[in-house]
């Protein structure tokens, strides 16, 4: 079974999916994650940016560079001149923006 899979199986059970979307509170889960995305440990970025390919289709080709400082770095990564965001982009561009 490929990690995709195992992800995907996990994802699926209802109790879990109610734990993380109902217990946990919202406010102080996403200061965490923004404090924590600002990390700029090599080790804690590799892992945070991992992880978050596993959960969604990250395509970093076409950003201006390649290396990052932190996840934070990662999120708002610049993209080349001349390149039109794609429509994952730009969701993500206006959920920054809330």
């Amino acid at each position: 079974m490929t990690m995709r899979a195992m992800l995907d199986r996990l994802t699926q059970q209802e109790d879990l999916n109610f734990l993380l979307t109902n217990r946990i509170p919202r406010q102080a889960l996403t200061r965490f994650m923004g404090w924590f995305s600002k990390i700029e440990q090599p080790l804690v970025r590799d892992a945070s940016i991992a992880v978050w390919r596993m959960f969604s289709d990250l395509n970093l080709s076409e950003a201006k560079k390649s290396q990052f400082s932190s996840m934070h770095d990662c999120f708002i990564r610049e993209l080349e001149t001349g390149k039109p965001p794609t429509p994952e982009e730009m969701a993500a561009a206006q959920d920054r923006l809330k």
